[in-house]
């Protein structure tokens, strides 16, 4: 059955569902459900960790048009997220994680409710989430994230739903603009006796800025929770996802100045090929919470199922891609005095399968051929953690972890095509791995203190991370066979104090085994190996200033200025590489600067301007040969946003039309000439919304 068609089937259940659960609207705070903390749960709990954390309130990025991961993640520090063409797909990066993938993200663990979203082998899909349909998004970066089962060099992200006492009653939403783009979204809250529902059904599509862009996606969000006692209560999730996506293709610089809109016409390009990206996803999870006094377990399960059509180059083919994947997990956690001091003890185990049948076809020019290999593949993650943080005085506390991780990598090849030959595939040389069985294990400690004082609060830490490849990586190439690992060392501190807000933290990685991906210049196909030793290192600074000098403490006054800025530097270098020196690792640029300087009053009218600057180039190719130019954006937006009755919102972009490169692949050596790796972004544009809560 199609996930359009599950789509319709079960959002008529949910509206026609029980009639005990008829809507019941209450505008005031609710008790918070056990198995969903609420904003100000989440923001008090990941205040207390001795790293870089932030948690984002979806009235942040609801102001103006909430569409690409670069619109939720504006105004976070340390988040590097960078659309292709001004769609869900994107290059996202974290502390320098896999930096140089462009698509089907790597090195976060992406979560929807505190269950992951990654496949069992690691990789996960931007067109997984949706932005209209969460109550705020929790980042953790880098391994401040070990508590919830990440050990990656980038951290987690979790997206956090509403539910029937966030979110009760109605309310419907509409995006439109440029490019035809059109964002639709309607969404429930129910709550009646123990239970309580939300949904959220929503349509996105778009002709796109470029030729040959056009995006369709259908999403339904929902969960269902019941409170079976006081201390305990099971909440259901279900996710239905149907996306088909076109690909324009990469550039050169030269194609991208004389015309940005443009796609990829060359001989074996993604205009001819009709590169695409369709996929159908659809998952069912669950969380259970008891609470025993100062004692809590909560549970989880999910199930998800994909199923890919990927249209590529000719040389990649018809990608084929069948996945199921189960996750479950427990964590305990105990809140008890220690030693006559306030303690937090936590532990959890959790284990991932994923099961994925890969079919690669050749590519007819759009039209799927015949077919050139299948493989099957099994993905396994058992990962254990304890932490515990101990408060040494009043207003010193220490946090210690422990994770450990064993995961398996296992490739079958059960049918290669002996009539398939050059030139738009190569069968795999005699000596590479087709067939193999890889296991990794590792162990993950880290150590942070945090003092607070009057609001202020100061930090370091210790930490490791681990990462395995994924099967992009291990069989693309048969070449990245070692896991990567990581040494972190951060400081930082983040408060407020009277007009002003800061979030700032200066980390240094010395990464092991360094999972790089490397893009042929000729067939666009990637493949990845391992480095050997890399240094990352960066700063994450974001700060909040009422320029008209009133405090973020005291009530909200009339009318305030507010200078919001999020300022990303990092360096990554190889470190004495054979072959590449102390050369710069390509992908992205150091320095990333991102604001709004907006008059905000006390009915909820906004209006202001908004930019975006890269000052410095950013390499194409490990060589170090050539370059994506600088470039800086200027936006307006202005609107109302309010908690009941309409909002409504009108922004601009790119006001001055620049023509930049939004992202870019990543080559080895560009040989100082034009290369086909530039992703232009979009030009000129204007959108509108209109939401309305009853």
């Amino acid at each position: 059955m199609k996930i359009y068609q599950t789509l319709l089937i079960t959002t008529t259940a949910a509206l026609s569902a029980p009639e005990s659960l008829t809507p019941t609207v209450v505008k005031s705070d609710d008790e918070p459900a056990l198995t969903q903390p609420s904003l100000k749960q989440d923001r008090l709990e990941l205040g207390k960790i001795p790293g870089g954390t932030e948690t984002v309130d979806a009235e942040r990025f609801l102001t103006g048009r909430a569409s690409t991961f670069a619109e939720t993640f504006f105004l976070s520090p340390g988040v590097v997220a960078q659309p292709r063409f001004g769609s869900d797909e994107a290059r996202i990066s974290i502390r320098g994680s896999g930096l140089q993938r462009t698509f089907h993200g790597r090195g976060i663990r992406i979560m929807q409710d505190g269950v992951p979203l990654n496949l069992a082998d690691g990789g996960f899909d931007m067109q997984a989430v949706d932005p209209l349909a969460v109550s705020h998004v929790n980042i953790w970066r880098g391994s401040n994230a070990l508590a919830n089962g990440s050990t990656t060099l980038g951290g987690a992200i979790d997206y956090l739903s509403h539910t029937g006492h966030t979110a009760p009653g109605h309310s419907a939403r509409i995006e439109g603009g440029s490019y035809e783009y059109l964002r639709a979204r309607y969404a429930g809250g129910i709550t009646e006796g123990s239970g309580d529902l939300y949904w959220s059904l929503s349509h996105a599509s778009q002709n796109g800025f470029r030729d040959h862009a056009e995006q369709s996606a259908q999403r339904l969000f929902a969960n269902y929770g019941i409170r079976i006692h006081d201390d305990l209560e099971t909440r259901f999730f279900l996710t239905a996802i149907h996306t088909d996506s076109e690909l324009p293709g990469s550039l050169t610089k030269a194609e991208m100045n004389a015309n940005p809109r443009q796609a990829d016409g060359s001989f074996f390009g993604a205009l001819r090929f009709d590169n695409r990206r369709d996929f159908e996803l659809f998952r069912l999870a669950n969380k259970t919470t008891l609470r025993d006094g100062a004692n809590t377990w909560d549970f989880h399960t999910a199930w998800s199922y994909k199923n890919l059509d990927h249209p590529i180059t000719p040389f990649a083919g018809v990608i084929d891609q069948l996945s199921n994947d189960l996750a479950s997990g427990l964590t305990f956690t105990n809140t008890g005095d220690l030693a006559g001091r306030e303690n937090r003890f936590r532990s959890g185990l959790s284990f991932t399968y994923g099961e994925t049948t890969d079919a690669r076809f050749f590519n007819n020019l759009g039209a799927r051929g015949a077919m050139r290999n299948k493989d099957e593949q099994t993905a396994t993650n058992l990962e254990a953690f304890i932490e515990n943080r101990h408060q040494l005085t009043g207003g010193l506390s220490l946090t210690t972890s422990l994770a450990a991780a064993y995961s398996t990598r296992e490739n079958d090849r059960i049918f290669s095509n002996p009539a398939a030959t050059p030139p738009f595939y190569t069968p795999p040389a005699l000596s590479a791995l087709t067939t193999y069985d890889d296991s990794f294990t590792n162990i993950a400690p880290a150590v942070g203190l945090l003092h607070e004082k009057d609001g202020i609060q100061w930090f370091a830490g210790y930490s490791r991370s681990f990462e395995p490849p994924s099967f992009s990586e291990a069989v693309t190439a048969n070449i990245a066979r070692d896991a990567q690992t990581a040494d972190t060392m951060e400081v930082g501190t983040r408060g407020t104090r009277s007009f002003a807000k800061w979030d700032a933290t200066v980390y240094y990685s010395q990464v092991k085994d360094e999972l790089l991906t490397i893009t042929d210049p000729l067939t666009l196909v990637s493949t990845t190996r391992n480095a050997d030793d890399t240094i990352h290192y960066g700063i994450e600074l974001g700060a909040e200033i009422d320029l008209l000098g009133s405090s973020w403490i005291d009530e909200s006054p009339a009318h305030r200025l507010v200078f919001r800025t999020a300022y990303t530097y990092g360096s990554f270098k190889f470190d004495g590489d054979p072959t590449y020196g102390d050369n710069r690792i390509a992908g992205l640029p150091p320095h990333i600067v991102r604001g709004e300087l907006l008059w905000e009053n006390d009915r909820g009218y906004y209006v202001g301007p908004t930019f975006e600057w890269v000052p410095v180039k950013s390499f194409i190719d490990h060589r170090n040969t050539f370059a994506a130019d600088p470039y800086a954006l200027l936006g307006f937006k202005f609107g109302r946003r309010v908690s009941e009755g309409f909002s409504w919102f009108i922004e601009a972009k790119n006001l001055t039309d620049e023509v930049h490169a939004a992202t870019h692949g990543v080559i080895d050596n560009a040989g100082g000439t034009d290369q086909r790796q530039f992703l232009p972004g979009d030009g000129r544009s204007v959108f509108a919304g209109l939401e309305w809560k009853f």
